[in-house]
């Protein structure tokens, strides 16, 4: 399950890292470089930054550092082989090696719950397409979901045949039954969660099944939906319905939607528009965020049409507008879900409606307008400083005039008295501290070390200077990843920093001494004597280090004689030390 070294460098020299990183991440061009969001901290300004010149991408911030494969791996949580694939086939060069997916973190009662759900999803679609599952095929043809749909979202069916007997007969326990949550009991009797409804698999973001809801499709239950009760597999506040589908489309499109439902998912799903998603009907949380900042920065949201879509629709907003992520906003005509509203006005319609979604600010000040009587003069006020409050956070200043004369054209306040309020409000905002970074002080020898490094990382020639002189490296990691760099260009005759990377893929210490040397803020150019300079000051480092051993030992002996030889050791070590330094 290996890949040659040659196609590992084939691909990646195929590879443009802007164009791939931009997949996943918006880039904007700032000189010669790019830079985003960084998606491997909490990052509120785009600290990453992306070379095309040398291909590798570097955070600032959090020190995240790589080639296109590492970006690869660290995002989608790959191994190294998956992400040469992935990349290989973005570039059109195929990578013929299986690579079985294996989640170290799964324990063994976790790979059960999947094996539990994996069958009980089979078991519930076979159920589908039996005698017992005709009036639950015709309650979904009716709400226009055919054929193609059901197997595509793996649609099936619970009927009052009993599930639990079929995974007990396949050695299940009790206990691991009932910890599922596919099995419920009562009076020390075990029985199926869910009876005669219409099941829709949950899956976690690489698409295994860890749940289920189940939807009434006669007046046989009040519940409309019954949900799989959390469980170690099955945790609702890391779980976004469709997202393991809608990842790739919305890379592709540069945007996700997010809707209120699965349903909504569906309607939308089967007529194309298919970077969507839905948050199982929870509140949005920070672990949703994250994740769906992983497949795209530009979200669009459209809940339902009603007064409980529109809560929803600014309570997502908030919490995503704290974690960087500025929606727009779709609010659907006379109070429609996405499925009626294509159903009344067609499908070009609700794409009109995402072209033309909200920006948060005007979705929010359209908000409050609609919400105020102005025949009231406090509710004008209320109006009037709702909008400075949101208007303070906005950068662009044409938009800050457009907001304030439409506020002004509303209320018969004068601009200026609107533009005072707004400076007011800025000024009183309180702004946070910034926590000043850690500066790491380095002795002489720790910057020579790196900076020989550095531009050893830069110019073969530098190597060979090394090569000829060697010199000792205090630090471990940067001593061995100095032979791995001699080592890399004795059989390539070259030294290139995104290939290095992808040889040094399976040793993580090298990885994180290169990230801290290559990240270096100094100057590219270098002189023979600078870099005869740093050799010369690490070999000085033995010579110190061991004057220090010997004159511990001279401080402990009680031995004349060897007291005398420590002595004219130590005294030999300062005289070569003084002649170095001379």
């Amino acid at each position: 399950m290996s890949i040659s070294q040659d196609k590992i460098l084939e691909i990646r020299s195929k590879a443009n890292i802007v164009e791939i990183i931009s997949e996943y991440v918006p880039l904007i061009q700032k000189g010669k470089n790019y830079f985003g969001i960084c998606p491997f901290h909490d990052d509120h300004n785009p600290s990453m930054s992306v070379s095309p010149e040398k291909q590798i991408y570097t955070c600032f911030v959090c020190g995240a550092h790589g080639n296109v494969f590492s970006f690869i791996m660290d995002y989608e949580n790959l191994s190294f082989v998956e992400a040469v694939k992935i990349v290989g086939n973005k570039v059109g060069v195929k990578v013929d090696v299986e690579v079985p997916r294996i989640n170290k973190n799964i324990n063994e009662k976790q790979k059960k719950m999947f094996d539990i759900y994996d069958i009980a999803n089979k078991y519930y679609q076979n159920q589908l397409n039996t005698s017992e599952g005709k009036r639950a095929r015709e309650y979904l043809k009716n709400r226009d979901i055919d054929d193609d749909i059901i197997k595509e979202f793996e649609i099936g069916l619970s009927t009052k045949s009993l599930l639990t007997d079929l995974l007990i007969k396949k050695g299940y326990s009790d206990k691991e039954l009932l910890e599922s949550g596919i099995t419920s009991s009562n009076n020390d009797k075990i029985y199926d969660t869910f009876s005669n409804r219409i099941m829709f698999p949950l899956y976690d973001i690489e698409g295994k099944v860890v749940g289920f809801s189940g939807r009434i499709f006669d007046d046989s239950d009040n519940s409309k939906y019954v949900n799989s009760k959390e469980s170690e597999i099955f945790k609702k506040s890391k779980i976004i319905y469709n997202y393991h589908k809608a990842k790739d489309y919305a890379r592709r499109e540069k945007y996700v939607i997010i809707t209120e439902g699965f349903m909504d998912v569906i309607a939308l799903y089967k007529r194309g528009i298919k970077n969507v998603v839905a948050t199982m009907g929870t509140a949005i949380t920070s672990e949703h965020i994250g994740l769906i900042k992983k497949i795209s920065t530009n979200v669009i949201l459209c809940f339902d049409g009603d007064n409980a879509g529109e809560k929803a629709t600014i309570s997502c907003s908030n919490e995503l507008i704290k974690n960087n992520v500025m929606p727009k906003i779709i609010r659907l005509r006379d109070k429609l879900d996405p499925d009626d509203f294509i159903k009344k006005y067609g499908v070009d319609k609700f794409k009109e409606e995402i072209s033309n979604a909200l920006s948060y600010l005007d979705y929010k000040v359209n908000y409050y307008k609609n919400n105020t009587n102005f025949d009231n003069s406090e509710e004008v006020s209320d109006y009037i400083k709702n909008v400075l409050s949101e208007l303070k956070y906005e950068n662009d200043k044409v938009i800050i005039e457009i907001i304030l004369k439409r506020l002004s054209d509303d209320t018969n306040v004068s601009v200026v008295t609107l533009n005072n309020m707004l400076k007011n409000e800025i000024i009183t905002e309180v702004k946070p501290i910034e926590e000043k970074k850690k500066v790491l002080v380095l002795n002489k020898y720790d910057k020579a070390e790196r900076r020989l490094i550095f531009y050893m990382l830069r110019y073969p020639e530098v190597i060979k200077i090394y090569d000829k002189n060697k010199c000792f490296f205090p630090t471990q990691s940067f001593r061995y990843l100095v032979n791995e760099i001699l080592d890399y260009y004795k059989k390539y005759e070259q030294i290139n920093i995104a290939d290095f990377i992808s040889h040094l893929n399976d040793k993580k210490e090298l990885l994180d001494a290169l990230s801290v040397v290559d990240v270096m803020n100094i100057s590219d150019n270098y002189s023979y004597e600078e870099i005869m300079d740093y050799i010369n000051l690490l070999n000085d480092y033995n010579i110190e280090q061991e004057i220090k051993r010997l004159t511990n030992l001279f401080k402990s002996e009680i031995n004349s004689d060897k007291k005398t030889e420590l002595a004219e050791k130590i005294a030999k070590l300062k005289v070569r030390e003084n002649n170095e330094n001379d």
